[in-house]
């Protein structure tokens, strides 16, 4: 009987809660039109204009003869894209070598207000298919260099079905998400994040979402997330979700069998000198038991922990901050200009391999004179150990800490085709056979292709 209760208990906070993937969700999908929607008409799934050529449209399968804009109109938008990635360990880390790899991408949104159904509703589906490898296993470092793929771990050469959750607002300020959550959308930055999963802005896993959280919070997994709007400018969610989740399993098996992440966050917009930036705050509290050598497959953490002990830990808990910052924005168009962005993160250090992070660095968009559609970022990062969850291998591994630099330049070759040049630095702080691994130069690109 009291696991029946203790069952019940997990489900019933995960059925009090809809959050961090929220803060996304109402943050960055705003509709994009330029008269402000009524409260009947706001949607989270603007409608895209599909028309046009070949070179100019936004997609390269176009309109589908008229079809795909009318059925946007009615609710149902088909997404599908496809991400490329060659990389090259061209000097130090533990194997001078090339990978190419990639993922499909396959997203289904629908708006149940505009599909004739009921007002308020937004199901979101998404499918990814990871394929080929990696360089993350030879540039020496421990966060992934290549996120569009490795955040799919442990899917991989696989068709898997990461998300499917349904928004609900019940009123203006307030909705209710709940299903196999998307979770890479909470730590969400103007210059560092992109849509949280590594295809649209930085590569490393550093610049994507705060590393700090990667012990408690899954890519994809069961939970619920409340969203408050008190007003224009702030975002306040709170979310429960299963700390087990993975995007190649349903979630059912392992919700609330052991670890429940509780995650409270607020996002503010400010404007200092007409100038748009973000704060946003973030905490986390997991339940369960955690040992030394399970850690998350998105990272080799995990593998590099297979010689320690089986130590056990009871719960977890990590902090998290963010911010961005515009300091210059074109005067037509506000979407246009630079800015700061940073990041820093504690977590448990007696669960959580990543330990401490910071991260700075600045990013922009159109910039360049004539290329009003390149984005553009450089960033550092630097990210410490936990001294006791490693102290079982530091002498094998030396592991104390790892930092890193990465720059990027994504190029609009047309509207539907961006090309992504990287570079990123990896100073990593371990060994390897007994030497300590040299610093690793990772050159790559990225292609991207909106079908």
């Amino acid at each position: 009987m009291r696991h029946c209760n203790s069952k019940i208990l997990d489900f019933l906070i995960i059925a009090a809660t809809v959050v961090w993937a929220g803060v996304a969700v109402a943050e960055d999908n705003k509709p994009t039109d330029a008269k402000p929607a009524t409260a009947e008409e706001a949607t989270l799934y603007p409608v895209p204009d599909y028309t046009g050529d070949f070179l100019n449209r936004s997609h390269l399968t176009g309109d589908w003869g008229g079809l795909r804009g009318k059925l946007a109109e009615h609710g149902v938008q088909f997404d599908v894209d496809l991400t490329q990635v060659f990389q090259d360990v061209t000097t130090g880390g533990t194997n001078q070598t090339g990978r190419y790899g990639g993922v499909y991408r396959m997203a289904l949104k629908l708006d149940t207000h505009k599909a004739g159904l009921w007002p308020g509703g937004f199901l979101y589906v998404r499918a990814v298919a990871p394929f080929a490898n990696t360089v993350t296993a030879y540039d020496g470092g421990v966060l992934p260099v290549n996120t569009a793929q490795d955040i799919w771990l442990p899917a991989t050469d696989w068709l898997v079905l990461p998300n499917l959750y349904l928004t609900q607002f019940l009123s203006e300020s307030f909705g209710i998400q709940i299903g196999k959550l998307d979770l890479l959308q909470g730590d969400a930055n103007e210059f560092a994040h992109g849509d949280g999963s590594g295809v649209d802005k930085f590569m490393n896993l550093a610049f994507t979402f705060n590393p700090v959280v990667i012990r408690t919070v899954p890519a994809a997994a069961l939970g619920m997330t409340f969203i408050y709007l008190p007003n224009k400018d702030t975002v306040l969610t709170f979310a429960a979700f299963d700390s087990e989740g993975t995007p190649n399993t349903s979630g059912f098996k392992t919700l609330g069998d052991n670890s429940t992440t509780l995650a409270p966050s607020a996002r503010f917009t400010i404007r200092p000198f007409g100038l748009t930036g973000h704060q946003t705050l973030g905490f986390l509290w997991a339940n369960g038991e955690f040992r030394e050598k399970s850690q998350d497959p998105r990272t080799i953490i995990g593998s590099l922990l297979g010689v320690a002990s089986t130590q056990k830990t009871k719960g977890s808990w990590a902090f998290l901050y963010n911010f961005d910052q515009y300091l210059y924005t074109e005067k037509d168009d506000s979407s246009q200009g630079f800015g700061i962005f940073g990041r820093f993160g504690i977590a448990d250090k007696k669960s959580n391999a990543a330990w401490q992070f910071y991260s700075f660095g600045f990013g922009g968009k159109g910039t360049i004179p004539g290329r009003d559609k390149d984005q553009w970022g450089i960033g550092y990062y630097y990210l410490r150990y936990s001294d006791e969850i490693t102290k079982a291998i530091r002498d094998l591994l030396s592991l104390d800490h790892e930092q890193a630099g990465e720059l990027f330049y994504t190029i609009e070759v047309l509207p539907w085709l961006h090309v992504t040049p990287n570079l990123q630095i990896i100073g990593p702080s371990r060994k390897s056979g007994g030497k300590t691994i040299d610093t690793s130069v990772v050159a790559g690109f990225r292609v991207k292709i909106e079908y």
